[in-house]
């Protein structure tokens, strides 16, 4: 395990010592590693959605490309027959 010193605004070291002191973490080092982990994994969800995003993308224009598409579509009607 490493070790890395670094400084918080004094907002978030407050943050951190109302956590550690209500029980919630042993101490800082638990509760910053607990929210690394929580970003990386927001990081990788955030890319694989990206990735499923462009996928559709790609889907969508060979439709296009095929000539498979709805001609004077109106957005604003389709969404509200999904809302209703």
């Amino acid at each position: 395990m490493s070790q890395i010193a670094i400084q918080l605004p004094a907002e978030l070291d407050e943050f951190v010592q109302s956590a550690v002191a209500a029980g919630d973490y042993s101490g800082p080092n638990e509760l910053v590693a607990h929210a690394l982990y929580a970003y990386r994994d927001r990081v990788e969800l955030d890319r694989i959605k990206l990735q499923r995003l462009r996928c559709d993308i790609q889907i969508g224009v060979g439709q296009i490309e095929r000539g498979e598409f709805v001609e004077d579509f109106d957005v604003e009607k389709f969404l509200d027959a999904i809302r209703r």
